[in-house]
């Protein structure tokens, strides 16, 4: 399906009884059926609901200090590399790498090693590969899709390792690090209010905590490897096109720097915070207008400022209703155009 404009696509993407996921024919090969997005009706909800606590203010500013420590040893290993070649080097596969690392940090903190991210950066595109929409349709050995299930399972077993590990540390109240353990806190808070007898919950001052059904670590891990492709080869092109934006023109990151001394009181080496980044609005903007001078393509179409057209990688099951009135914004190519 596309969607012309962002409304629609929200339509689309919330009304499970007439769309359900299929991302290409690969998908479900390579993610496994099992895993949320190709989940719908009341099982792609119960999944939702598990995860809306994970994107709260609390719990993303929880996350950033994970964050900078990566920045930190990339940074360092970035300055090393350019020394030791002693000359420019092609900074793709770095930043590549720094999008990998950010990403398993914030999702699995110290629970994961620097030799399994490494390992995973290395591995992860041939999902990637695989998941392009022309591919052979049957898992032989050595085929795109052979290799991106092979680095799935790879993936997997790697953020189930982790996902063990958070479980321990948040059984004993220690404090939330990452994605995996505000999820299982949650989970864990659950099972512990719906433990309490009725009188408990009704005279207790704190808030009830969102009911949300205990996920398995296999499932937990499936989730993450779905956040992880989402993330990485778009997030990874406007990274760079940022990188090379800000080179372009220095006016503009010399006023970048002086934004980021602001906010943290003239003090370079002081440490990011949720509260901070929201005063960033001239660094945000920056990333906007990167965005809208060069777009990552996805999927083979151009997202835009500028237009809003929407990739909806769903197929419907029964006919999805339209208003009568309902009439396709000037400038939407037709399917049959060819563009």
């Amino acid at each position: 399906m596309i969607a012309p404009t962002r409304d629609l696509a929200r339509r689309i993407l919330n009304s499970p009884a007439y769309v359900q996921p299929c991302v290409v024919d690969a998908g479900k090969k390579i993610l496994k059926h099992t895993n949320w997005v190709f989940l719908d009706g009341k099982a792609h909800v119960d999944y939702r609901k598990g995860l809306n606590g994970l994107f709260t203010r609390k719990a993303v500013g929880a996350y950033i200090p994970g964050q900078e420590v990566v920045y930190d040893e990339s940074f360092e290993e970035w300055v090393a590399a350019s020394e030791a070649a002693g000359k420019h080097i092609p900074f793709f596969r770095y930043f590549r790498e720094i999008n990998v690392a950010v990403s398993c940090r914030t999702f699995c903190g110290e629970y994961i090693s620097k030799e399994a991210v490494h390992e995973i950066s290395m591995n992860y595109w041939r999902i990637t590969a695989a998941m392009e929409l022309v591919n052979f349709p049957i898992v032989l050995p050595f085929t795109k899709i052979w290799y991106g299930i092979q680095a799935r399972k790879l993936v997997v077993r790697e953020f189930e390792a982790c996902a063990a590990k958070s479980r321990v540390r948040m059984r004993n109240k220690e404090p939330i690090t990452c994605m995996m353990d505000a999820w299982i806190r949650g989970m864990i808070d659950a099972q512990e209010y719906a433990a309490l007898p009725a009188e408990r919950k009704e005279g207790s001052d704190e808030p009830a905590p969102i009911l949300i059904r205990d996920f398995s670590d296999s499932e937990i891990a499936q989730t993450f490897l779905s956040f992880l492709f989402a993330s990485q080869d778009a997030t990874s092109s406007a990274i760079i096109w940022l990188f090379q934006y800000m080179a372009d023109n220095p006016e503009i990151l010399a006023k970048v720097r002086e934004e980021q001394l602001a906010v943290r009181g003239g003090d370079r080496n002081k440490r990011l915070d949720y509260d901070m980044a929201e005063k960033m609005e001239y660094t945000r903007w920056c990333v906007k207008e990167s965005l809208r001078m060069r777009p990552p393509v996805l999927m083979g179409i151009s997202i835009s400022s500028e237009s809003d057209l929407t990739i909806v990688p769903y197929q419907a099951k029964k006919d999805f209703p339209i208003t009568p009135e309902y009439t396709v914004p000037k400038g939407i190519p037709s399917p049959t155009s060819g563009s």
